[in-house]
């Protein structure tokens, strides 16, 4: 995928970010664990045994979804991605800051270094290590969302964390090369 700045005032960056579905592959568990659990029940207990096997079959593959993707996510989360030079955070807040992001996004200064919330669903947290020159995307949904989004919390958390990570990998590029462009100067 590629990301490309634009202005604030560009129809591209009014448009929202689309969400791209990663899990999507793993949507058909529904449809071979429901079944095979009411057919292999109903063997054994009748009508009432195929819908319990149901019941289990949809909940074995509601399991497995959330399992994977907290798989995918830890994965996505321990990447580390190279540094162009080292910065500290509050020269990764200046410089984030100075940019013109997605409306989509919003950048933060915490305590424990910059953050962008993507779609006041999900924080993304960026951890520097400065012995490596290498940061890393840690991501998770926030504590609103947390609550009122009960029904598939994993998915959802990855497919934000799946779609997001380029675009925030784009803005650190460009916040890294705007501080070796200063440099130069």
């Amino acid at each position: 995928m590629k990301v490309e700045a634009s202005s604030s005032d560009s129809p591209i960056n009014a448009m929202p970010i689309k969400l791209e579905n990663p899990m999507k592959a793993f949507k058909k568990l529904h449809f071979i664990l429901i079944p095979v659990g009411a057919i292999t029940l109903a063997a054994l207990g009748g009508a009432v045994g195929a819908l319990f096997g149901a019941v289990i079959g949809w909940t074995a593959s509601y399991l497995s979804m959330q399992f994977i993707s907290g798989i995918k996510l830890l994965k996505l989360n321990f990447k580390d991605y190279p540094l162009a030079q080292p910065l500290t955070d509050d020269q990764l807040y200046e410089h984030l800051s100075s940019l013109s992001l997605h409306s989509d996004f919003k950048v933060e200064k915490g305590t424990w270094g910059v953050r962008f919330i993507f779609k006041n669903t999900t924080m993304h947290r960026i951890r520097i290590n400065k012995d490596k020159q290498v940061y890393s995307i840690v991501s998770k949904l926030t504590k609103k969302k947390i609550i009122k989004r009960r029904h598939n919390p994993g998915v959802v958390e990855y497919t934000h964390a799946f779609t997001a990570t380029p675009y925030i990998k784009h803005a650190i590029q460009m916040a890294t090369a705007e501080e070796t462009a200063s440099e130069v100067i």
